[in-house]
């Protein structure tokens, strides 16, 4: 009976060591794509302040007849 009972301990200690390896590389893994969210999250920011920042250019550079013609596209009356 006590050769069972250690015999029994050695595999639970086994399953639990596996178990504790199991859970670190998901964590790890949780770590690492949450990280990679945030930095693709971040670019995209930098692209879109960017393309905002050139379309406010552009636009203070027009005139208003070109301000006018501009925007008329996304005019449903077509003005």
């Amino acid at each position: 009976m006590i050769l069972l009972w250690a015999k029994f301990k050695g595999y639970l200690a086994a399953i639990g060591a596996a178990l504790a390896i199991l859970a670190g590389v998901f964590l790890y893994g949780q770590r690492a794509g949450r990280s990679a969210a945030k930095d693709e999250q971040a670019a995209a920011n930098a692209k879109a302040i960017k393309r905002a920042g050139d379309v406010e250019n552009e636009i203070r550079n027009l005139d208003d007849a070109g301000v006018d013609d501009a925007l008329g596209k996304w005019m449903r009356d077509k003005r």
